[in-house]
C-alpha cells in the first residue's frame, strides 16, 4: 500500500523510482521535512543495486533495518532552509567580543567605560559607553583560545553530521555579559534537522565535537601552564589553582588531564604551592571542562549520543545513575544542580536516549573503541568541584 501526501509529487526523486524498489510505502510531513518508510521488494537489500542506485541519488539521510517480512528503509528529505548566515556571523562576533572583554579583565585591564543612569526607586543603572581598545588588546589571546575550542567543537559536530547527509544548522555562539560570567559566554550549539537513524552515524556525530575540543585545549593548557606563575604559600588553599578576576579570586579544580600536565611541565605538584593561571591556560582548562560537561551519558548531551549508540536501550539505566549522582556532587558546586536541571529541561523530563530508527544494528569494531576512548577523555577531564570563590 502506498500513503501520498499532499505535496508528494516534490519530492527529490519521483514516485515510480520509489516503486521500484519498494512493494509498499508511506510517505509523512515532519516538521522540518518529510519521510519516506518502506518495505522493499522480496529479494532485494540495501546492498542490492537498485537499491544503492536510488540511495547514492537520494538527498538526504537514509537507514535500514531487517525485519520479520524483509528489510525497511527511511528515507529523510530536510525541507529547504535559507541559513541567516548573518545571524551566525553576529552571534560569533558578539560573543568573541564578549569572551575578549572577559579575557581583558582575567589579565587585570578593563576595558569598557560605565556611566551611572539613575532609575526608579532610587536604583542607579550601570551603561557602557565607551570601549578602551588597548585595555582590549590583552583580552584576545583568552577570547580567541576560548572561542575556537567552541568553534572547533561545534565544527566536529557539523561536519560530522553533512558526512552523514544530516540536516544541520551552523553553530549557535551565545554571548553573555562578562562582568556577570568571567568567561563570557554560555558556550554553542547546533541543531539537526534530520533524524539519526542508526548507531553509527550517532556515534559519529555525537564523538565528534569532544574529540576535537580535547585536542585542541590540550596545546592551548600546555603553551598557558608555561606562562603561568608558581607562587610558595604557607597555609593550604582550597584548590592548586588560581584565576584573578578583577579583585576576585576563583579556585579551579583539577582533573587529572590537568594535574599530569602541570606535573609534566613544571613538575607542579600543588603542595605548599599554588598555580596562577595565564588566560589561554585557563581558556584550556575550559575547554576539558567543556569536554567533560557535554560527555556526561545523559539525555541528548553528547555522552548520551555515544552511550546509546555503544549499548542501545541499556543507556538509561546509566543515564539515571550519572543523573542522581548529579544531585550530591551539587554540595561540591551548585552549577551541577543548575545543569542537571537544564538536562531535565531538555530532554522534557527524559534523562535517557531516544530510540534511533535501526536501534539492533551494532557499533562497528572501530567505532567501539572510539566510544571507549570517550568514556577514557571524560574520566581524565571530570572534575567533581570546578569552582570555588
Amino acid at each position: 500500500m502506498t500513503k501520498k501526501s499532499n505535496n508528494g509529487s516534490s519530492l527529490g526523486q519521483g514516485l515510480d523510482e520509489l516503486h521500484t524498489i519498494f512493494a509498499a510505502f508511506r510517505i509523512d510531513s515532519a516538521l522540518r521535512g518529510r519521510v519516506i518508510v518502506g518495505r522493499l521488494w522480496p529479494g532485494l537489500s540495501p546492498d542490492s543495486p537498485p537499491v544503492k542506485a536510488v540511495l547514492d541519488r537520494w538527498h538526504g539521510s537514509h537507514g535500514a533495518r531487517e525485519g520479520d517480512h524483509g528489510w525497511e528503509l527511511l528515507l529523510f528529505e530536510p525541507a529547504q532552509y535559507r541559513e541567516r548566515w548573518w545571524l551566525h556571523a553576529l552571534l560569533f562576533i558578539v560573543t568573541l567580543f564578549s569572551t575578549t572583554v572577559a579575557g581583558s579583565l582575567l589579565a587585570g585591564y578593563s576595558p569598557i567605560g560605565f556611566m551611572a543612569v539613575p532609575t526608579w526607586g532610587g536604583w542607579w543603572l550601570p551603561v557602557p559607553f565607551e570601549v578602551d581598545l588597548g585595555a582590549l588588546v590583552p583580552g584576545l589571546p583568552f577570547g580567541l583560545a576560548l572561542v575556537l575550542v567552541l568553534a572547533l567543537h561545534e565544527a566536529g559536530h557539523y561536519f560530522a553530521a553533512k558526512h552523514h547527509s544530516i540536516s544541520v544548522t551552523p553553530p549557535y555562539f551565545i554571548p553573555f555579559p562578562p562582568y556577570v560570567s568571567i568567561i563570557g559566554t554560555l558556550g554553542a550549539f547546533i541543531r539537526l534537522r534530520s533524524p539519526v537513524l542508526n548507531r553509527n552515524q550517532l556515534l559519529d556525530v555525537g564523538v565528534a565535537g569532544p574529540l576535537v575540543s580535547f585536542v585542541i585545549s590540550l596545546p592551548l593548557l600546555w603553551w598557558g601552564l608555561l606562562n603561568s606563575q608558581v607562587l610558595a604559600v604557607s597555609e593550604p588553599t582550597p584548590t592548586p589553582y588560581l584565576v584573578q578576576f578583577l579583585s576576585e579570586q576563583f579556585w579551579l579544580g583539577g582533573s587529572l588531564a590537568m594535574s599530569s600536565v602541570g606535573r609534566l611541565l613544571l613538575g607542579f605538584s600543588g603542595l605548599e604551592h599554588v598555580l596562577v593561571l595565564h588566560p589561554v591556560a585557563f581558556a584550556g582548562w575550559l575547554g576539558l571542562f567543556v569536554t567533560a560537561l557535554n560527555l556526561l551519558p545523559i539525555s541528548q548531551l553528547d555522552g548520551g549520543h555515544i552511550l546509546y549508540a555503544a549499548v542501545g536501550s541499556r543507556q538509561k539505566q546509566f543515564a539515571w545513575l550519572f543523573f542522581l549522582a548529579l544531585l550530591p556532587l551539587g554540595y561540591l558546586w551548585a552549577g551541577w544542580w543548575l545543569w542537571a536541571a537544564l538536562v531535565f529541561a531538555i530532554g522534557r523530563g527524559r534523562v535517557w536516549h531516544p530510540p534511533v530508527f535501526d536501534a539492533d544494528q551494532g557499533l562497528s569494531r572501530g567505532r567501539a573503541w572510539v566510544a571507549l576512548v570517550a568514556a577514557a577523555i571524560f574520566a581524565v577531564c571530570f572534575v567533581p568541584m570546578p569552582f570555588r570563590l
